[in-house]
């Protein structure tokens, strides 16, 4: 099994919905504007309505209700909807490609935490439009999908770990790539921005935490959501010094951030995933 092969048959399986095409398209046009973007989500009213969710949950905590596409752009911007409508696929796509080979209340915590915890670290860090950081976080771990309905005992071995070994390890030794690789390559065939699909397949080399903000945000978020949902993993042995110091965060900062994503979370599964949460 090859990861570019794992990426060529799950953006065949489920492709991105040409809303968010279309939607990145008018972003990258410097002739178009708000209502522009307005009236193209408008033409999906399902979409609409689950933006709308978005736009008024946890993830950005406006104090007044946001009832209206327009308004939605006119507040959170064009690129944070564009980013919720790239949260809400992640969503289709991880119900298209469900299946019970993995523990999937794991798997959604996991991704979601992951999410949410970036978006608090690049908070945090005071980096502005935290709301891609949640996209990243949310799919990073995507193809883990795709591995179990290809091949439900391959993802049984990669959940399977021996004591001491990081769950990337493990894939790597399994299937001979990580399943942030494998999903940086879904990513791209999906045709999204290319600091996500870069940042998502690095966000397990350490190493590069020191090259740029985004993959050692990436890299703790991967590390922390590990550690939430997993007790075995203590945050003395996750925590990557290169990804702090890049970041300026002190250990306190770690365990806010912490804080804020078990408050935040339950809600978001519950609004994502009504079924399992």
């Amino acid at each position: 099994m090859r990861a570019t092969d794992l990426a060529r048959y799950a953006s065949q399986s489920f492709a991105l919905p040409d809303t968010c095409s279309r939607i990145r398209a008018l972003l990258d046009d410097v002739s178009a504007d708000s209502a522009d973007i307005a009236d193209v989500i408008a033409l999906d009213p399902s979409l609409s309505s689950k933006l709308l969710k978005l736009a008024n949950s946890a993830l950005f905590r406006f104090p007044a209700q946001i009832n209206s596409i327009p308004k939605a752009v006119g507040i959170i911007g064009g690129e944070a909807l564009y980013n919720l409508a790239l949260a809400e696929t992640a969503t289709s796509a991880f119900r298209h490609f469900s299946s019970e080979a993995i523990n999937l209340r794991r798997f959604w915590q996991q991704s979601v935490y992951c999410g949410l915890l970036a978006k608090h670290l690049a908070k945090t860090a005071k980096i502005r439009a935290s709301e891609q950081y949640f996209v990243m976080g949310l799919l990073h771990q995507f193809s883990e999908l795709v591995v179990a309905s290809k091949d439900a005992s391959l993802a049984h071995q990669c959940e399977v770990f021996e004591a001491g070994q990081l769950p990337w390890q493990r894939q790597e030794q399994v299937l001979g790539f990580t399943y942030a690789q494998c999903s940086g390559l879904i990513l791209q065939q999906w045709h999204l921005p290319e600091q996500f699909c870069y940042v998502i397949s690095n966000v397990h080399k350490e190493i590069h935490a020191k090259d740029g903000k985004d993959i050692a945000i990436g890299q703790l978020a991967v590390r922390l959501a590990l550690h939430m949902v997993d007790d075995r993993y203590c945050l003395d042995t996750l925590l990557s010094p290169l990804a702090m110091k890049k970041l300026k965060l002190a250990e306190e900062d770690v365990q806010d951030v912490i804080k804020f994503t078990r408050m935040d979370a339950q809600k978001l599964l519950a609004m994502m995933n009504p079924e399992l949460f």
